[in-house]
């Protein structure tokens, strides 16, 4: 009777992996092996499209919330706005990527990794992505405020 149980949990806890015959398993590797080094060579372009998108539908839930008095509308309102930011994607210029901005430091193309390694500069870099996006987010809201001063909307 101890044989069978002993038998039971030798066999449950056995791998069906077998390295003579199977071929062995993808492992999940950061695809920027470099680290923030190669950072300064990256050559991406902010595009803020999908965010400022997000932003209009989720003014319009929150104007919609504010006039039937919801709160469980209004509450998925505030939730949308806060989760605007991650939906800014770049772009890259070299191998034509494009991806949300939150993943843009583990990327790292063949062209980025050609410059890392010879320490030369790209003829035509673009301001950082970080510097891009404070510039499209200060556009917003110099376009809001003229727009706001121009209607007559007081804040």
């Amino acid at each position: 009777m101890f044989d069978d149980a002993a038998m039971l949990t030798k066999a449950s806890t056995m791998s069906t992996f077998d390295p003579d015959l199977d071929t062995p398993r993808a492992r999940h590797r950061p695809r920027n092996a470099f680290g923030d080094k190669v950072a300064e060579y990256h050559r991406l372009v902010a595009n803020p499209l999908p965010a400022i998108l997000g932003l209009v539908a989720a003014w319009a839930v929150l104007h919609y919330s504010l006039r039937t008095r919801n709160l469980p509308v209004f509450v998925v309102a505030l939730v949308l706005i806060a989760l605007c930011p991650l939906l800014i994607q770049y772009h890259c210029l070299d191998c034509g990527l494009t991806d949300f901005a939150i993943r843009s430091r583990g990327h790292a193309c063949q062209e980025t990794q050609r410059r890392w390694r010879l320490g030369e500069a790209s003829a035509r870099t673009p301001p950082r992505l970080r510097t891009q996006i404070k510039a499209w987010i200060w556009s917003l809201f110099t376009a809001l405020l003229v727009y706001a001063i121009l209607v007559g909307i007081h804040l």
